[in-house]
């Protein structure tokens, strides 16, 4: 007969962490969604569109409530959300641009070096000039050797 509480009291406290459970999942799940199309792609977002785009609300449930333009005093928030777009594009293209600078930097660094070694090398140095081939005198040499120590100083630093 002494079970019949504890059963009780273990169910009581599963029916209640199980409602306080289900409380917290909802309200995370309770948030609203915005979903509208631009440029032919369609955007979910929980910020709201700017101004003057037709948007549905999504809710918890999934349901759609069709709005027909966004009103004006959800522009803040979209200009907001276009600031935040350009900025993402703009440090987007700026990384792009980095990556592709620093990647010339490296092939021009890796050919700086290779004519540093030629120029280097005890051998007389042959180059194309036009349509013929002529070696350096030391003075042009050694003018090339000063050139291309200036390209790794400016291009293999890093």
């Amino acid at each position: 007969m002494k079970l019949q509480p504890n059963i009780q009291q273990m169910t009581l406290k599963i029916l209640i962490s199980a409602f306080i459970a289900l409380s917290v999942s909802s309200a995370v799940y309770a948030t609203t969604v915005y979903k509208w199309n631009e440029d032919g792609k369609t955007i979910y977002s929980q910020i709201p569109p700017p101004a003057g785009i037709k948007f549905e609300v999504i809710t918890e449930k999934n349901i759609s409530k069709p709005t027909s333009v966004a009103k004006a005093e959800s522009s803040n928030t979209g200009s907001s959300f276009e600031q935040r777009r350009e900025k993402r594009q703009q440090e987007k293209t700026e990384k792009e641009v980095l990556e592709e600078s620093n990647r010339i930097k490296k092939e021009n660094c890796a050919i700086a070096q290779n004519n540093m070694q030629s120029l280097s090398s005890r051998v007389q140095v042959t180059v194309k000039d036009g349509d013929i081939y002529r070696k350096l005198s030391e003075e042009e040499r050694q003018s090339k050797i000063q050139e291309a120590q200036s390209n790794i100083k400016e291009y293999c630093q890093v």
